[in-house]
């Protein structure tokens, strides 16, 4: 008979944790379904957006903390939806820049279109929104000291 283990507090709050981001991910990638986009795409759409002229695949593969070699595949499916465009830097040949098409920007604002997601975040008061908000930059720092990564790492949201 295998011996039962107990769960900790920690190993419980932890995969809580994983569960709710992983519904958030399953409900924006079903909100996202008539766009043809995924969770990442999206993301990466408002991050282009957001960061103006000086985005480039390593930026985005820090601030969304995945694999270069990820976020490269995914930009070249994006480009290939004619989503963005990878542009060589003239004066930097290593260098790729990001930018949206106007395709790029009109999927982002039906992006934005959030109602799935402000569904499952309204069963949360303006207080415990702030609360979980404030608790989540706490451990996200936390995370990023255990990981050795610098804050500047990570500056949004």
């Amino acid at each position: 008979m295998a011996q039962q283990i107990k769960a900790d507090k920690d190993y419980t709050l932890v995969t809580q944790i994983m569960q709710v981001a992983d519904i958030f991910v399953k409900v924006r990638e079903r909100e996202l379904l008539p766009q043809n986009l995924s969770a990442t795409s999206a993301a990466i759409l408002f991050l282009v957006d957001a960061m103006g002229k000086d985005v480039t695949p390593a930026r985005i593969s820090r601030m969304l903390l995945r694999e270069p070699h990820s976020i490269s595949g995914i930009l070249m499916r994006m480009e290939k939806q004619g989503l963005i465009k990878r542009t060589k830097n003239m004066e930097r040949k290593n260098l790729i820049r990001i930018t949206l098409t106007a395709k790029g920007e009109n999927a982002l604002k039906q992006a934005m279109k959030k109602e799935g997601t402000n569904r499952v975040l309204s069963k949360l008061s303006a207080e415990q929104q702030r609360q979980l908000k404030a608790s989540l930059t706490m451990l996200k720092e936390a995370g990023m000291k255990e990981l050795h990564l610098s804050p500047k790492a990570l500056p949004w949201p």
